[in-house]
Order: C-alpha cells, then structure tokens, then sequence
C-alpha cells in the first residue's frame, strides 16, 4: 500500500468517528442533525477536527465532547455531579494534569510488578497526614479505566477513610470478614466505574494487627486475586502501629508515600529498614506535592 492510499484510509476512518460522534451526540438530544450537518461543513472547509468545529459554532462544550470520547474509547470517569469526594480527581477530572501523572505511575507498577506476575500492592506511608488514602483510591480507579478488574481494600483498620471518599454507607466490610470469616461478604461497586471494586475496612475494632495477623487475610487474598486483576491494599500508617508491616509482607510488594512538608525523612529511613525485614519488596516511592 503506498502513503496515499494510506492517507485516504486514514480520512476515511476519521470521517466514520466524526459521523458516530455526531450520531451519539443527536441521540442524547445534544444536537440537532442540522447542528452536524453545520459541524461537518465547517470542519470541511477549514480542515479542523469535529469538536474544534462544534466548538467554534458554539454548539458544544468541553465537557460534552469529553464525555463522547470516553463513551467511544470505553474510558469511564464521572461525567456529572456525584457524592464521591472531589478528592477522587481520576473520577471527576481524568483528563487533568494531576491524573496524567498518575497515568505515568500506573505505567510504571504495571512495568515493575503487575506485569510480572504480581496482582497485590500495598500503599503505606509513615503519617496520617501523608494523603496514602487519596493516593491509594486514585490509583485503584485508573488502573480500573485501563479496564483491569481493579479491587481497592481499606486495610486500615485505625482510621479507615474509603468509606468517606467513596460515600459508602456498607458498615460491613474487611474486619468483619476476618473476624467471621464470613462465606459472603459485600464488595462496593459504581455504574461509572464499573471495573472497581472497594472493600472498605468495617466495623472499628479494638484489635486490628491481630485480625490481619490471621491467616483468614491470606486466604481472603488468595481467593480474590482469582477474580481481580489489580488489588491495591491501603495500609494503616506506622505512626499508628505495626499494621502496616502484616500487611506488606502479605501483600509482598508495596509503595512507599511521601508528602512535602509533612513527611519526616527519619520516619521514612526507619519505615525502610523495617519492610526491609520483612521479605518485602519495596516497588518505588511517591513524593506528593498537595
């Protein structure tokens, strides 16, 4: 095939996706026929892409055409208003600065232990007030938009917060199972998002290390890596106990997360050389700017 019957293909695809797009956009009474009609001759004549045209007419916005594109390249994100925190920025703005560097991540775990083998990553951090938790279900969503079956487990049993950030109102969850070893338990799941999974951490417990201490969390584990290609694990920080080293060496490989201004470098030294002890394989670290 020479380069000018590639070109010609390549328009003629270009024109069939500007021709769904505009059929989906008259189907969600977005525009009129006539409204493409007006979007294909302007893209025509000065040879501009399908939303830049819309755009220029005034007959669409960002958002609508953003909203199309995630439908056509099956992406899911909140496209309106939701009761998730705005925290959650790969659900409410996937196409945002901030979500791209967490795209660049995802690349890079996929490359460094998923890929090879591995399903299960804990997140851990030395501090409450290190953002772990926002990291940990960002992350859990845009390894769900690669379309991977994406299980996000709120192992901190101290101060859970998931529960907040996704607005579940389930009281049952990750300590419950280990403390029952329930047959059935109820995972969170969100029409948006419907790769992602969440297992928030349950009822408060007095005794949080013994109960991830118990083999039941390795079970729980070995059942769900059976089903989900992704598990991310959000463990308690080490300022709050020893939870986090249970949960490292169950999961066998972590990322280690850093917030400016907040985390201490001799926290972090020592959280080091205690997964180290442990067998564990530390993936990489995340220094957050927030």
């Amino acid at each position: 095939m020479n380069s000018i019957e590639q070109i010609n293909e390549q328009g003629d695809a270009l024109r069939a996706q500007d021709l769904r797009m505009g059929e989906a956009l008259v189907a969600r009474s977005k525009l009129k026929q006539e409204d493409v009609d007006r979007i294909l001759e302007l893209q025509k004549n000065k040879n501009i892409l399908f939303g830049e045209a819309a755009k220029q007419l005034g007959l669409l916005k960002d958002s609508d055409l953003k909203k199309i594109l995630s439908e056509q390249y099956d992406y899911s994100y909140f496209h309106d208003g939701s009761q998730l925190s705005h925290a959650l920025v790969a659900a409410h703005k996937p196409f945002s600065d901030e979500v791209e560097h967490l795209r660049s991540l995802r690349g890079q775990l996929l490359l460094r232990w998923f890929d090879q083998g591995n399903k299960t990553l804990a997140i851990i951090s030395t501090d409450t007030e290190d953002s772990a938790d926002v990291l940990s279900a960002n992350l859990a969503i845009v390894f769900s938009q690669l379309n991977k079956k994406t299980l996000l487990i709120d192992a901190n049993l101290r101060q859970p917060s998931q529960q907040k950030l996704f607005n579940i109102e389930t009281r049952v969850g990750l300590a419950n199972i280990l403390a029952n070893r329930q047959g059935n338990y109820q995972l969170s799941r969100f029409e948006a998002l419907p790769n992602l999974s969440v297992l928030t951490a349950g009822t408060e417990v007095p005794n949080p290390q013994e109960l991830l201490s118990k083999s039941a969390f390795v079970e729980l584990l070995h059942d769900l890596e059976v089903i989900y290609d992704i598990i991310i694990i959000q463990s308690a920080p080490s300022a709050l106990g020893f939870d986090y080293l249970t949960v490292a060496a169950k999961a066998k490989g972590v990322v280690i997360v850093a917030r400016k201004d907040y985390t201490k470098a001799n926290d972090l030294i020592l959280l080091n050389q205690q997964l180290s002890m442990t067998g564990t394989k530390v993936i990489g670290s995340v220094y957050q700017v927030l």
